[in-house]
This record gives C-alpha cells, sequence and structure tokens, in this order.
C-alpha cells in the first residue's frame, strides 16, 4: 500500500511546517493530485491513521481530488484507479507526475 506511505509522509511534512511551539491543528487538508494511483477515499483513511498515529484523534479532515485533463480530446475528468480513461473519448488518462498528494494543516489563529 503506497498510500500509508505518502500519507504518513505529507501529514509529517504539513505538521513540520509550522514549525515549534504551535497548537494543535485545528483542519487537515489533504489534496489529491493523482487520483488515478491515490484513491480519495484511500487517502483519507490512511490520513486518519497517521494522524492517530501523532495522538491527534480528532482532527477533521477535508479531501479533495483534482481532476485530470485528457490529453486527446482536453476533457476533464473526475478520474478513478478502477476506470482511468476519459470518460469522453476514451483515451487513457496522463500520469500527473510529482507529488500524488498534499497536506495542509490549518491552525487556530494564535
Amino acid at each position: 500500500m503506497h498510500e500509508a506511505g505518502l500519507l504518513a509522509a505529507a501529514v509529517a511534512d504539513a505538521l513540520a511546517a509550522a514549525g515549534p511551539g504551535r497548537q494543535r491543528p485545528i483542519a487537515i487538508e489533504i489534496r489529491v493530485r493523482d487520483p488515478i494511483h491515490v484513491a480519495p477515499e484511500s487517502a483519507r483513511m490512511h490520513a486518519e491513521l497517521a494522524l492517530r498515529a501523532r495522538g491527534l484523534f480528532d482532527i477533521p479532515i477535508e479531501v479533495t481530488a483534482d481532476p485530470v485533463e485528457c490529453v486527446a480530446c482536453g476533457v476533464s475528468n473526475e478520474a478513478h484507479a478502477d476506470h482511468p480513461f476519459c470518460a469522453d473519448c476514451g483515451w487513457p488518462l496522463p500520469d500527473r507526475g510529482g507529488d500524488a498528494v498534499e497536506a495542509t494543516m490549518r491552525w487556530a489563529p494564535e
């Protein structure tokens, strides 16, 4: 399960980005940039597990998935791993490259 490692790293990076001395986060936003390789439902579950491993049991998790544009016809697709093809023309959707997921913590105002 590569999602587990990706989400654990994304959560750790998001927590570290705040720097030392921050209070508890009030929410985490997970952006799935490559929904062909990482399912949003899986991202949510693994983010929850990564947060729990750090003692953060009740942090709301917001997950969004980027659309994938077909290189053949230009249609924007809500992509899924079980059907990585353009809904309009049937062409295989491209690999997005780069980070498959990004995580951002939201913090209470200081």
